[in-house]
């Protein structure tokens, strides 16, 4: 299977699911919450809000604290001489070693 035709599957499926959507929108919560002014699932659907916010924002404190340890580390790696150990082989060859060609 080639990828012309991968993506003709996919735009078919894709299409299919769009068309089809339309009854299940949403949630029962949501679905609801938009019929109704009732508070209650409107509160509910914003408490969802507040837990995927909490998740991401975890997410992103984390990768930046590692992120962060990592450079501080690196840094100090190249202060004390190690900072041809982050170089590409490829980009400068070692010392002694036969040139390619």
């Amino acid at each position: 299977m080639n990828a012309r035709q991968i993506a003709g599957r996919f735009a078919i499926l894709t299409a299919s699911l769009v068309t089809t959507a339309n009854s299940a929108w949403a949630c029962p919560m949501c679905k609801l919450a938009l019929e109704s002014d009732d508070t209650q699932p409107r509160a509910y659907m914003t408490s969802i809000l507040f837990m995927m916010g909490t998740i991401f924002t975890l997410f992103a404190v984390v990768s930046a604290a590692v992120w962060w340890l990592s450079r501080k580390e690196q840094l100090a790696l190249e202060e004390a001489g190690y900072g041809h150990l982050f170089h590409n082989a490829v980009q400068e060859p070692m010392a002694g070693a036969p040139e390619a060609g």
